[in-house]
């Protein structure tokens, strides 16, 4: 097998695909082998990590007074995270191996408070934040065949977490989510505290240093307001959302036309300090 395919030629091949059927194979072509770029995938995580600690009872599950790993050591906790999603895309969440992920999940979440409901926001932050961040810079980088491939992907991940009340479908989702946020969101001081981390983290990680600086502006300008606001994220300058938009709708619009890795993995991305080949009882938190 060719090592690298024009994302072209990918989109024309997820177009033949069944999302009802294929959503596997649809999800893990459209977040990995096109959209899996490092910088991206983190940038992406950030913005949805955030919005689930604007939810206070989350933030609080999170930084536990500061003790939390989200704080003491970021940058493994993040990629820990998306070393599970990328099992998840990687097997399936109906095979025998990815439901030993999900399960070890499961564990990892059973040692804390966590509400059904918030489980269902962290639900749709995964669901429909791709397309969502691609919208705030203008770019429409998912097919639809994509888009309902990747809904019925976390869909059937929420099954085998044991979620309840899932909505059917996308649109029911995405108005749930609505109601969630003004119902939840609201300043909090740990909330804050793994805000700031995770901006932290991604500044750290994927900015150059002569615009480190700018790193919370340049997240900003893909937030939406009420996290700005709940956050005290900076209200971006307008030079500063001009870059962000032009490079992100740029990036993410020229797939079609741009060489991709067919065998992009998160899990040999993220998954470095493990060796790059984990099992599920080497990743997560364990409890004291």
């Amino acid at each position: 097998m060719q090592r690298w395919t024009l994302g072209a030629a990918e989109r024309h091949r997820l177009a033949t695909l069944d999302p009802q059927r294929d959503y596997a194979e649809i999800a893990r072509t459209s977040l990995e082998t096109l959209h899996g770029h490092r910088a991206l995938v983190l940038a992406m995580f950030t913005v949805s990590f955030m919005k689930q600690v604007a939810v206070p009872t989350m933030g609080r599950i999170l930084w536990r007074k500061g003790t939390g790993d989200i704080v003491t050591d970021t940058a493994a906790r993040n990629d820990d995270t998306i070393v599970f999603f990328g099992r998840f895309l990687e097997h399936g969440p109906d095979s025998p191996e990815g439901i030993r992920w999900i399960e070890r999940l499961n564990a990892i979440h059973a040692h804390f408070p966590i509400r059904n409901t918030d489980s269902l926001y962290t639900l749709g932050t995964l669901a429909l934040d791709p397309e969502n961040i691609a919208a705030a810079v203008g770019a429409r980088p998912f097919s639809r065949v994509e888009l309902e491939g990747q809904w019925r992907f976390w869909r059937a991940v929420a099954v085998r977490q044991h979620l309840e009340d899932i909505p059917d479908d996308r649109e029911e989702l995405r108005a749930w989510m609505h109601r969630y946020e003004e119902q939840e969101f609201a300043p909090s001081e740990g909330g804050r505290a793994v805000a700031d981390a995770l901006v932290e983290d991604f500044s750290r990680r994927v900015l150059p240093t002569s615009v480190r600086h700018l790193g919370p502006e340049i997240l900003a300008a893909v937030c939406p307001e009420n996290l700005r606001a709940t956050h005290g994220l900076p209200r971006p300058r307008p030079a500063v959302t001009a870059a962000v938009r032009t490079a992100g709708r740029a990036y993410l619009d020229g797939v079609a036309v741009r060489p991709v890795p067919r065998l992009r993995s998160l899990v040999r991305t993220f998954g470095t300090r493990h060796g790059g080949a984990p099992g599920p009882d080497d990743v997560g938190y364990r409890s004291a």
